[in-house]
C-alpha cells in the first residue's frame, strides 16, 4: 500500500474533520463563550497552535504527492503563513473551508454542490455575458435618471456615480428607498428599470438552471433502461433481463486521476463506463470509453487484480458485484459467453 493510497483512504478524512473543527473553533472564539471557561482556554489555544503545525505537514504532504501546489494549496500557503509570519493578524482559517469540499467533493451531500461550481465554471462566459449586458442597461439608465433628477436633487443624482447607486438598488430591485425619483418622468423610468431589472436577472438564473440540470441528468445515480440497452454488453439480452440488471448496478462517480483498484487488490466486482475514460496501466497502457467494462476476469478465475486501473478524466461506472454477475450468468448464458469472448481475444 503506497502513501498516496493511506493519504486518500485515510489521512483526507482526518484533514477534513480537523479543518471542520478549526472553523468551529473560530467562530467560537469570535464569542465570549471561550472566556466564560477560564480552564480551557488553554486547550483551546494549544489546539489552533497544534492544527497549525498539522496544515503544514499536510501542505507539503499534497505537494509532494500531487507534484504541484494548486489553487487550494496557495490558499492554504498563504493561512499558514499568516499565523507563522504575520502572528495570525486575521484568522483565515475560515478560508480552509474550500477544502473540506474539496475533499468530500464525491460525496452524496456535497456532489450536488459541487457539481453546481462545475457548471458556473463551465458556462462561465454566457453568465460574463448576460453580466455585460446588465452593467450597459445600468449605465444606460443611471445616465438618464441623471439627466432627469440631477438638477432636481443634485445631492442624490449629481453625478454618474451617484446616479448609478440607485441604479444598482432599482434594477436589482432591492430598492432601498434611500435615493429615489422626484419628477414624473424620474418615476416613469424608474418603474420601466424595475420591470426590466425582473428580466434581466432571470436571465443568468436561466442559464445556470438549464446547465445544472444538464450535469445532474449526465450525473444521475439514477441508471435507465436505455443507458443499460446501449451497453455492448447488454445488447443481446431480453427486455425482461435488462430490468433485473437495473437493480444490481451501482453508479459511481470518480474524479480524475484516481484508481478504481490497484494490481492484487481482492476481485470483488466488475465495473462498466457510462461516460469518461480509464486507463489499464499494463506494459503498453490500455484506454477504455464509454461501453467498455473491466474487472471481469479476476471474478471468473476467482484471483487477486492482475493490473491497476486508473481514471483519465471524471468518469461514471456502473458497478456488478462478484454475486450479482454469477446470479446474471446462471439465468442468461449469452452474457458468460459475451465476457469469455472478450478474454479470448484479449489473451490472443
Amino acid at each position: 500500500m503506497n502513501l498516496k493510497h493511506v493519504f486518500e483512504r485515510h489521512l483526507e478524512n482526518f484533514f477534513g474533520l480537523l479543518i471542520a473543527l478549526n472553523i468551529l473553533h473560530q467562530i467560537l472564539a469570535s464569542t465570549t463563550l471561550i472566556n466564560d471557561y477560564p480552564d480551557w482556554v488553554y486547550y483551546f489555544e494549544l489546539f489552533y497552535q497544534v492544527s497549525m503545525v498539522i496544515y503544514v505537514a499536510e501542505i507539503g504532504l499534497r505537494t509532494y504527492l500531487d507534484r504541484r501546489l494548486g489553487f487550494l494549496g496557495w490558499v492554504d500557503a498563504i493561512i499558514v503563513l499568516n499565523y507563522f509570519i504575520l502572528g495570525g493578524v486575521y484568522d483565515l482559517r475560515a478560508f480552509r473551508l474550500f477544502r473540506v469540499f474539496e475533499i468530500y467533493k464525491h460525496t452524496r451531500i456535497l456532489f450536488p454542490s459541487n457539481t453546481l461550481v462545475r457548471t458556473i465554471y463551465l458556462q462561465r462566459f454566457a453568465l460574463l455575458g448576460s453580466q455585460i449586458m446588465v452593467l450597459s442597461v445600468l449605465l444606460v439608465f443611471s445616465i438618464l435618471i441623471y439627466f432627469i433628477e440631477g438638477g432636481v436633487q443634485p445631492e442624490s443624482f449629481g453625478s454618474i456615480p451617484d446616479a448609478m447607486w440607485w441604479g444598482i438598488a432599482t434594477l436589482t430591485t432591492v430598492g432601498y428607498g434611500d435615493i429615489y425619483p422626484a419628477t414624473l418622468t424620474g418615476k416613469i423610468l424608474a418603474s420601466l428599470t424595475m420591470f426590466l431589472g425582473i428580466g434581466m436577472f432571470a436571465l443568468p438564473a436561466a442559464i445556470l438552471a438549464s446547465a445544472y440540470y444538464e450535469e445532474i441528468q449526465k450525473k444521475n445515480f439514477l441508471v435507465s433502461i436505455e443507458t443499460i440497452t446501449e451497453i455492448p454488453l447488454f445488447a443481446k439480452l431480453p427486455i425482461a433481463a435488462l430490468s433485473k440488471i437495473n437493480q444490481k448496478l451501482d453508479p459511481v462517480i470518480m474524479a480524475a486521476k484516481k484508481p478504481v483498484f490497484k494490481k492484487g487488490d481482492k476481485a470483488d466486482s466488475m465495473y462498466i463506463i457510462e461516460f469518461g475514460h480509464v486507463q489499464v496501466e499494463i506494459d503498453e497502457p490500455v484506454t477504455l470509453g464509454p461501453g467498455d467494462y473491466f474487472g471481469e476476469m479476476g471474478l471468473l478465475g476467482n484471483t487477486t487484480r492482475n493490473a491497476t486501473i486508473t481514471t483519465l478524466d471524471e468518469v461514471k461506472l456502473l458497478e456488478l458485484t462478484k454475486e450479482d454477475l454469477e446470479e446474471l450468468f446462471n439465468d442468461h448464458e449469452v452474457l458468460f459467453r459475451e465476457i469469455e469472448d472478450k478474454i479470448a481475444t484479449i489473451n490472443s
